[in-house]
């Protein structure tokens, strides 16, 4: 008979061996998938039991938290694309969930403001139960060295993908670098080359 392990202790498991790096970077796509699946089934559980997507939802909030503000400057707080953001707060004041009052100074520039359907749209939904808040906390708990590790890693992702929110990133995304322009050689240059 084997001699029994004492019992307050937990049997040893067996060490699982480390994953091999093609495996690891596999399971790290794998786990971005899944999360981007998770945001998107979000949105659309907000937009069935709100009537707004999680876009929507965090202008709502910035505008709640920090107040008036010109369009441009929202759409750098949500990384979004200033035509984006315009069709976005077309639908919000349709519902008169924002404000927007155009600057008589420069007609160019747009101040948005929390309307009051979307103070009590916002009063209407639970704080705490947004996935995106839980994972917000999750990552405030993570040990300093492993977060700073993370965001190392995430924004060289974002910035792989040209996704940085820089105008450097928004303009390779809408028009191609520019070329350089093509110098016919000359027969005479040809000449005295040879």
């Amino acid at each position: 008979m084997a001699p029994r392990a004492p019992a307050n202790r937990r049997p040893r498991r067996a060490r699982q061996p480390a994953p091999a790096p093609g495996d690891l970077a596999d399971q790290i796509f794998e786990g971005l998938v899944r999360l981007a699946w998770g945001a998107r089934q979000h949105d659309q559980a907000l937009q069935r039991r709100f009537g707004v997507t999680a876009a929507q939802l965090s202008a709502l909030r910035v505008l709640e938290r920090h107040g008036e503000m010109p369009q441009s400057e929202l759409s750098g707080r949500l990384f979004l694309r200033g035509s984006t953001v315009s069709g976005m707060l077309d639908r919000l004041e349709e519902r008169a969930l924002i404000t927007r009052r155009r600057s008589t100074a420069d007609r160019r520039l747009v101040a948005v403001d929390l309307g009051p359907g979307g103070r009590r749209l916002l009063q209407s939904i639970p704080r705490g139960q947004s996935k995106f808040g839980a994972l917000r906390q999750l990552v405030r708990e993570l040990p300093a060295a492993e977060g700073r590790a993370f965001l190392c890693t995430l924004d060289k992702m974002v910035a792989l993908l040209g996704a940085d929110g820089s105008p450097r990133a928004a303009r390779s995304e809408r028009s191609p670098a520019p070329r350089e322009p093509k110098v016919r050689e000359s027969r005479e240059s040809r000449r005295t080359r040879s």
